[in-house]
């Protein structure tokens, strides 16, 4: 998957090293809309798609199975905007996957009015593992840290929640 943090078309490009398949359209576009840091009901076509019978959007039922985790450190090269939201994060070492859930967390909070409420740093990567730090950590391997938001990768959903609760 290479989303983009808020147009179909692109223009902000966020590499996250993965597929994502499905034999449920209407199910494959919630988790991808979730995995995005976005609810189903700011995804309009979602819920009308489910209405007519195209699908469900209920992924707490889904049966989605992860076959790879990327584990590569990967640096895109970010365009303007991903690079403006990038200046909340310090990142050492993160895979793709874990980075592409997080870069759509400042986004969201962009679009709210919220993202100059942040006070602090976000830190991402498997350079933080086991390493007991101060600030806000993303991912499994900052679990170190006073704050931070499990999983591997974590939903970018969770992440923006996590934030919110913090400004």
């Amino acid at each position: 998957m290479n989303g983009d943090l808020n147009f179909e078309e692109g223009g902000n490009p966020v590499q996250m090293n993965m597929i994502i398949a499905g034999n449920d359209p209407v199910l494959t576009d919630a988790y991808a809309a979730n995995l995005m840091g976005f609810s189903i009901e700011e995804v309009p076509y979602i819920r009308m798609a489910e209405s007519i019978g195209a699908g469900t959007a209920d992924l707490a039922n889904a049966d989605i199975i992860e076959l790879n985790k990327d584990i590569r450190s990967v640096k895109p090269m970010p365009s303007r905007r991903v690079q403006h939201l990038a200046r909340y994060v310090v990142e050492d070492s993160a895979c793709s996957a874990c980075y592409g859930s997080l870069i759509h967390a400042p986004d969201r909070l962009d679009e709210k009015g919220l993202l100059n409420r942040l006070r602090e740093k976000i830190y991402i990567g498997q350079g933080y593992r086991n390493r007991r730090c101060e600030g806000i950590g993303i991912g499994t391997c900052t679990s170190g840290f006073e704050k931070y938001v499990g999983g591997c990768p974590p939903k970018a959903r969770d992440i923006v929640e996590y934030l919110k609760s913090l400004i």
